[in-house]
Order: C-alpha cells, then sequence, then structure tokens
C-alpha cells in the first residue's frame, strides 16, 4: 500500500513542478519586459554620500512638489553613501532632500534633472556647523548647463557681496556700538526669558535705524541693486538660452513674482508664451508655469475655475453644478494643516444659520491619502460636501494660486468671486447683505 501510494502522488509532484517552471518563466519574463520597458527610457544613476551622520534617508520628488501630497521615492543612506536608479520617460527636473531635515521643517533640496547619465550628491545638513548647500557633480547636459549657471551667478553677483561684508564684519564695521553690545549679550545668555527681551530691544534698534553702520547700509543698498542686476541676468539668459534649464529658472522666478504686480511678471510670462509653452507642452515645469499664469486671472470680481473632483465615496461632483444658484464658500483646506481647518470649523455654525436661505459649502481637501481626509472630516464636523484632490490631481490649487495649504473664496450666486480668504465674521457680513 505504502509503494501504491508513492506513485499515486507522482502526478502532484509533477504537476507542482511544472506550475514552479511557469511562474518562474513568468517571473523571467516579466523582468525581461522591464528590462525592456526601461531600455526604452532614459536612466538617470543617482550616487551620493552625507555628511551628517544622523541622515538615514534621502528622498526624491518629481519637480518641486509638496511631499505631503506628491508621492516620494526614499533612497536608503548605508555607511553614509546611498545610491538609486531612476526611469524616466523624457528629461524631467527633480529634487533630492534629506529626511530628516524634512521632519524637522527645514531642509535644503538639491534640484537637478533626470536625464541620460549620472548624478553625483553630496548632502551636509543643517547640524555641521557653516554647512554648504547640497553639492551635484554630473557631465550630462542639462546639469552641466546648471551647474555653469549657478558658478555663474555665485562669481558674480554673490561672491562679492559676502567678501565685502566679511570686510566689514573683520573691521568691526557691521554693527553700531549699540547694537554691537546687544548681539554680545546675545550671544553670550542662556535664559529664555532674557533672550526675548534681548531680541525685543535689538528689533526696536533695528526698527530705529540705529542697529547697522553707515557702511553695512551701504553695502545693503548695493546688495539690492546687484539683486535687481541678477534678476534681469536670469530673464536674460531665459530668452536665450531655451533650453529646460531656462523653463527650469522661470518657474524659480515665479516663486519670487507671486506678489509683484503683473508689470513684473509680464517680461517671464511672454518669453513662456512665446517659447517654451510650444516647445515643452508635456513638461512637468511647463504645466506649472501654465497654470500659474492661469492663476493671475483668479481674483475678487473674476469667475471661478470649474473643475469635477470625487467625494470620499468615490462620486464626482462638479463645482459649478454643486454652488449654482447660491452664495458659496469654496473652502481649500488639508488634513494636515491645522490653521485651514480651524478656519474651516468657523464655518460650521454660519452654514447652519444659512444653508437655508441660499449659501452653501463646498470643501476640498488636498491629500496624500484619502483616509487622512476621511478621519479629519470626522473629526472636525464637517456638514458640507467635501471633495478630495487626491495627490495634487489636476493641479487646482496652482489653478486657483493657492500657495500654502489651502484658501478660501467667497462666490456669489452667478460664481462671480467675492472675496477671497475672509473670515467667519467678513463672510456673514456680506451674506447678510446679500441674502
Amino acid at each position: 500500500m505504502q509503494k501504491i501510494k508513492q506513485i499515486q502522488n507522482k502526478p502532484n509532484n509533477i504537476k507542482k513542478l511544472f506550475l514552479t517552471l511557469i511562474v518562474a518563466f513568468a517571473t523571467l519574463c516579466g523582468f525581461a519586459q522591464d528590462s525592456i520597458s526601461n531600455n526604452k527610457k532614459l536612466h538617470c544613476h543617482i550616487e551620493g554620500e552625507v555628511k551628517e551622520s544622523s541622515f538615514t534617508r534621502i528622498l526624491l520628488i518629481i519637480g518641486d512638489g509638496d511631499p505631503r501630497i506628491v508621492p516620494v521615492d526614499t533612497i536608503w543612506v548605508k555607511d553614509g553613501r546611498f545610491s538609486h536608479d531612476l526611469y524616466t520617460d523624457a528629461p524631467e527636473f527633480y529634487q533630492l532632500f534629506a529626511c530628516e531635515d524634512y521632519n524637522n521643517g527645514c531642509w535644503m533640496p538639491l534640484d537637478f534633472f533626470a536625464e541620460e547619465g549620472d548624478v553625483y550628491a553630496t548632502f551636509y545638513g543643517y547640524a555641521i556647523d557653516d554647512a554648504p548647500l547640497p553639492a551635484m557633480r554630473s557631465e550630462t547636459p542639462l546639469n552641466k548647463e546648471l551647474i555653469a549657471y549657478n558658478k555663474d551667478i555665485e562669481e558674480r553677483f554673490y561672491l562679492p557681496m559676502r567678501q565685502e561684508e566679511a570686510a566689514l564684519e573683520k573691521a568691526g564695521k557691521l554693527l553700531t556700538a549699540e547694537g554691537a553690545a546687544l548681539k554680545k549679550l546675545y550671544d553670550e545668555c542662556e535664559d529664555r526669558d532674557s533672550l526675548k527681551s534681548i531680541s525685543g530691544k535689538i528689533e526696536l534698534l533695528d526698527k530705529e535705524n540705529r542697529l547697522y553702520t553707515p557702511e553695512y547700509k551701504a553695502l545693503m543698498e548695493k546688495g539690492e541693486k546687484l539683486r535687481e542686476e541678477m534678476y534681469a541676468y536670469e530673464l536674460e539668459y531665459i530668452t536665450n538660452n531655451n533650453s529646460l534649464v531656462g523653463l527650469y529658472l522661470l518657474n524659480q522666478a515665479r516663486y519670487r513674482l507671486y506678489n509683484k504686480d503683473n508689470a513684473d511678471k509680464q517680461p517671464y510670462v511672454d518669453i513662456f508664451k512665446s517659447v517654451y509653452d510650444a516647445k515643452y507642452p508635456a513638461n512637468n515645469m511647463a504645466i506649472a508655469f501654465r497654470n500659474w499664469v492661469s492663476s493671475m486671472d483668479v481674483r475678487v470680481g473674476s469667475h471661478i475655475i470649474d473643475f469635477t473632483l470625487p467625494d470620499l465615496g468615490g462620486t464626482n461632483h462638479t463645482l459649478s453644478k454643486e454652488i449654482e444658484g447660491k452664495v458659496a464658500i469654496i473652502d481649500f483646506w488639508a488634513s494636515w494643516c491645522g490653521p485651514c481647518r480651524r478656519q474651516s470649523m468657523s464655518f460650521i455654525p454660519l452654514y447652519n444659520k444659512y444653508k437655508d436661505k441660499g449659501f452653501t459649502v463646498v470643501g476640498v481637501a488636498s491629500e496624500l491619502d484619502s483616509e487622512d481626509m476621511r478621519l479629519a472630516v470626522e473629526k472636525d464636523g464637517y456638514p458640507w460636501l467635501n471633495l478630495l484632490a487626491l495627490r495634487g490631481v489636476d493641479n487646482i490649487w496652482e489653478r486657483y494660486g493657492i500657495r500654502g495649504a489651502g484658501e478660501v473664496f467667497l462666490v456669489d450666486k452667478d460664481g462671480t468671486i467675492l472675496a477671497i480668504g475672509a473670515t467667519a465674521e467678513e463672510v456673514e457680513q456680506i451674506l447678510k447683505e446679500r441674502l
């Protein structure tokens, strides 16, 4: 009987072996397919080292997105070094930054282009005294151009100012006698209350224009002029060098231009529309800049930008249909933004008071994970419709020109924006006039 049992088991063993071979073959085919797929992509190999011993992870993100809403890749550090292979369909702008610095709320990203070839990165960290910025070496075309541009800017504009400032400091001509005395007290003080008091005195001295010497004030005025010269040089470079580095510089410029008049923005908008928009239509930087240009039209008196997003149940809602015929608040918020949530909760009594009189609220949460939104809605008790903008979908924040975690837009019955950033008290005053 034992012999018969063994013979009966043979087909099953053969079957298992056959299935194992099939799985192995399929796996090999999968690897082969991945290899073929990756061979069609650009391969950027990243090598790096960290000088700060506490760094355990380097984070990688496309563009200069917000890690709170855009997925990041983690690159582990071992024995002070890290490496990563990045595959892209086309050259794109990426950032690397230390996870520990990011968790502490203060980090220095390293900007680079993912293109065919190698990138070498070095991170120092804030814990190191007088730590330099992260450094990059690369022989790839775009990164070489970016490195050369940054070096040129450093030598033309920043280095001369630092040298003059160092000379004044060495000669004791940065601070007035009063300012130097207060700085000495501040440097030697270890008591928190005393530090606060000394800081207040320093601020008052600065406000009264008695903190810095005439020589240092003259240097600061020179620095302002030099900064304007640098911006003019940057715009000239963007105009004459229509590469992705030029597009990168356009995107960097928009951050300092957010609160500027449209006249200051117009030269950058013009060069984007005349050259870069058509040349790089699908590039993430072009999309970001295009959205920024659109956001300039979002202001009091303009019409809302319509969009369709799902609620937590997955049902899609179109904004214009949800607020049609009503005075409405469009509340852009996020679970990770405490001030946003406190402001959102301040509208709950207002909503309950006016919801049957032609008023409504639509919340729009920017999240990396829908569960974070669900928990926040349950905890805060928002009684209105909330939509989910998952992982920056459709770039809605950018299209509305929202720089931080959120913003509040009050709109009229026809979709015209009545107010931006209004408090509950200000909204109620408008509701009293219109409902």
